[in-house]
């Protein structure tokens, strides 16, 4: 529970440590009365902590377990939980940020916008519904197989195969959006005959994207080619 407050106080110098510390706060209380070896421990998790929010449990969860087995056979040497979050964050960032900002949040945005735009009134549950339950599950068994299994707890976050995952999720979205913007656009009407000038504009738009594609592939910045697309449409406007 204390992990979903990761974020909660962030901060330019060292990130997500003040929030790391809030969450292994309670591990102090099965340590001795020995204030300075609380204090020397909170201190080593207030170093730089930087990761995905919904992985952050799979990092807390192996820094617990090692720092109790670390405790019993040294108390004063805890160098291997530093070694594991800095191992880890850097990592498990990369691979939350691809999955669930990259590839989960805009497929669950853009059926809930889809749902809104047809006047369901329950759009923004069902993007909840689509989107919190993975992340909660990842969150909670990720610590948990991080604290049975200390270092090898990494293997249960590579069973998910995110990555993957997350190139299938962004393919989902750009059907849904394709057949979306069909759908939608067939139900503009101009004037009469219109249907011939539709199709030449969707074989127009579709031939733009496969070249603005092909251009990108050979190292064509994509920003170049937002800001000459919003130079046209502005001078179509005018």
């Amino acid at each position: 529970m204390r992990s979903l407050f990761v974020m909660s106080s962030l901060n330019f110098r060292r990130m997500q440590n003040l929030g790391f510390a809030y969450a292994i706060l309670p591990l102090t209380r099965n340590m001795d009365e020995n204030k300075e070896r609380i204090v020397a421990f909170l201190q080593r998790q207030l170093e730089y902590f930087n990761t995905h929010p919904y992985l952050s449990g799979a990092v807390l969860g192996a820094t617990i377990r090692l720092a109790e087995e670390e405790d019993a056979v040294a108390p004063t040497d805890q160098t291997a939980t530093t070694k594991l979050k800095k191992s880890l964050m850097g990592p498990y960032a990369a691979i939350g940020d691809n999955f669930f900002w990259g590839s989960l949040r805009p497929l669950a945005g853009i059926i809930a916008a889809i749902l809104a735009y047809e006047g369901f009134i329950w759009a923004p549950f069902v993007f909840l519904l689509i989107f919190d339950p993975l992340h909660l599950w990842i969150r909670w068994q990720g610590f948990l197989e991080g604290y049975r299994q200390g270092w090898r707890g990494i293997a249960y976050i590579q069973s998910w195969k995110l990555p993957l995952l997350a190139h299938y999720l962004r393919w989902v979205s750009l059907i849904i959006l394709g057949v979306m913007t069909g759908l939608l656009t067939a139900d503009i009407h101009l004037f009469p005959g219109q249907f011939w000038l539709r199709q030449g504009l969707n074989i127009a738009v579709l031939a733009a994207v496969l070249l603005f594609y092909i251009a990108v592939r050979r190292g064509l910045s994509p920003l170049l080619i937002f800001y000459v697309l919003t130079a046209v449409c502005l001078v179509v406007m005018i």
